[in-house]
């Protein structure tokens, strides 16, 4: 948490902004939780916390966040974003149930060689990468016995 801290203080710095109490109860919400969220969770996380943080100031955080390398953005489709902390944490894809909402998430060392074989076949040099599989999980695949892979919902350009 001191370093997530020392990294958000100077990506403020950067844009002319302070630590204030709201940012500094935003970013202690942030790291004190494993799940995945909202920005619209977050807010009222932090209201029913007691802490008057605007939605503006949250959504401008977060984005300094991820750029920053602190979070990450994972786009769920229809424009819905949640956000996870991923300062020291390995790096994971996810599974995304289309019914349900349910985030899985998953490592595959065999996924990630194979990525780097294709790069390394386009002489392609990779800074970042986030693989989404969209789907029902093993409760809603039930209602759904029909399914058959189809184009992934729609997500924002470089998701």
């Amino acid at each position: 948490m001191k370093k997530a801290r020392e990294i958000f203080i100077e990506l403020l710095r950067k844009d002319g902004l302070r630590l204030t109490r709201q940012r500094e109860a935003l970013l202690n919400a942030v790291f004190s939780t494993h799940r995945h969220f909202s920005a619209e969770e977050l807010y009222r996380d932090l209201e029913k916390d007691g802490h008057g943080v605007s939605i503006a100031t949250i959504y401008r955080s977060l984005t300094l966040l991820v750029e920053g390398g602190l979070i990450q953005g994972l786009d769920v489709g229809n424009g819905r974003v949640l956000y996870e902390h991923t300062l020291g944490h390995q790096h994971h894809d996810h599974m995304v149930c289309m019914d349900c909402g349910k985030i899985t998430e998953f490592v595959s060392p065999e996924i990630e060689e194979l990525q780097d074989e294709a790069a390394r076949a386009h002489k392609f040099k990779v800074t970042a990468h986030s693989l989404k599989l969209f789907g029902y999980c093993s409760n809603c695949s039930k209602k759904h016995p029909d399914a058959r892979a189809t184009p992934a919902p729609q997500t924002r350009s470089g998701s």
